[in-house]
Parts: structure tokens; C-alpha cells; sequence
């Protein structure tokens, strides 16, 4: 089994085991685990899977790419993240389930060690975002829009990604499409909660002020 296909199935079961609104997973093609596929139109480039959850507001899609962190060119190489969203957003790739065309919401990033909240292999240093000098992820922190401690490395691989999305979304005029959020899957280990988080930069059109923001939310 390629090592991608082993982290797929460590996060399929994570995913179906620890989570309070995920309703279902779903692979981009037939798997040995039998689970549900989804498809999709136009330009065939797309993530790994697709999650169904229910926060309590109705049913959202998230698409997730997968990588194996034994070498760590493999996350860097989840930038392409940004390609599978800008193919959404300008219509060139549709996804279906069950032949019905999905709107999603969410992409985000996933190693097989998302479970313990980071992406790469062996990470140690730990940010503490509560106690931080930075006043933003101080405050981000207290208010649970990130959460209390990040590692290192995975915290500098998801603001790059986020720096990357500001220039994307001006480059592509995003403010006309759709605005699914981005970044990454991780589990909440300051708290020792290992059930799933999306750590996100989402656009939060419910807000009086409408504006992009990080968001860190329970699946």
C-alpha cells in the first residue's frame, strides 16, 4: 500500500471515529476501505477526499488533500491546494455525489499527523499562542479563533499558505465568486482534544463587518 493510501485511511478513521458533525467521508475513487467516492467535471485535478459535516447550520463539503509526511517536499507540494480552489472557484471543476453537484466550503491540508496537531514529522518546538508577544494571535487565542498552541512548523507552513491566499484572492478577483475557507486539519492537543479542528482563514459574511479572519472550529 503507497504510503498516501495508508494516510488516508489513518485520517478515514480519525475522522469517523472522533468527530461530533462529520456525517460522512468520501475518497476520489474506489478504495480498499469500500467507502463512498465522489466525482467530478471538467478539469479532473482534485484533493483526496471530501468531508460531509453538520455544524448545527446545515451540511457543508470540505475537500482535503492528503499527504504522507516521511518527507516533508510532500507538504510543501500541498500548496497545490490553491490550484484545486481556484478551479472551483472560476468553474472549471465540479464535484457531484451520488450525481448531485456539491458547493464546497472548506479546503484544507491533512498529514497522518493532523491526529496529533501538526503536519510534519517529528515536530517538537511548540508556539504558545496564549502567552504569545504577538498581540493578534494573543488575542485570536483567548477568543478560540486559533487555537492556544500550534507547532512550529506547521504554524509557518499555514501562514505562508495564508499569505499565498491574499495575493490569490486579489489575483483572481475572488470577491466575485465564491469564497470557500482555507488551510489546514489538525487536532485541538492543547487541550487534549484529539478529535478533529479545521485551523481556517475563512470569510465571515455573517459578521457586521464582513472580512476574512482565522477561524478554529471542532469537527
Amino acid at each position: 500500500m503507497k504510503p498516501e493510501e495508508q494516510t488516508e485511511i489513518i485520517l478515514w478513521d480519525w475522522l469517523k471515529t472522533k468527530s461530533q458533525f462529520i456525517q460522512e467521508v468520501y475518497f476520489n475513487r474506489i478504495n480498499k476501505l469500500n467507502a463512498p467516492v465522489f466525482t467530478t467535471k471538467g478539469i479532473n485535478k482534485k484533493p483526496d477526499l471530501i468531508i460531509k459535516i453538520n455544524r448545527g447550520y446545515g451540511v457543508e463539503f470540505i475537500a482535503v488533500e492528503v499527504k504522507n509526511s516521511e518527507q516533508s517536499r510532500n507538504i510543501h507540494d500541498a500548496g497545490k491546494i490553491l490550484d484545486y480552489y481556484k478551479k472551483y472557484v472560476t468553474k472549471k471543476t465540479e464535484y457531484y455525489i451520488n450525481n448531485f453537484k456539491i458547493t464546497l466550503n472548506h479546503f484544507i491540508v491533512a498529514t497522518e499527523n493532523s491526529l496529533k496537531g501538526h503536519l510534519f514529522k517529528n515536530e517538537t518546538e511548540i508556539i504558545e499562542n496564549i502567552n504569545s508577544n504577538d498581540n493578534w494571535r494573543k488575542i485570536n487565542a483567548k477568543y478560540k479563533l486559533e487555537p492556544q498552541k500550534e507547532y512550529s512548523l506547521t504554524s509557518m507552513w499555514v501562514r505562508k499558505l495564508w499569505g499565498d491566499f491574499r495575493f490569490f484572492r486579489t489575483q483572481i478577483n475572488l470577491d466575485n465568486s465564491e469564497k470557500p475557507s482555507l488551510g489546514i486539519l489538525m487536532s485541538n492537543f492543547a487541550e487534549k482534544d484529539f478529535a478533529p479542528y479545521l485551523m481556517i482563514m475563512n470569510y465571515n459574511n455573517h459578521l457586521k463587518n464582513i472580512k476574512w479572519g482565522a477561524r478554529w472550529w471542532k469537527l
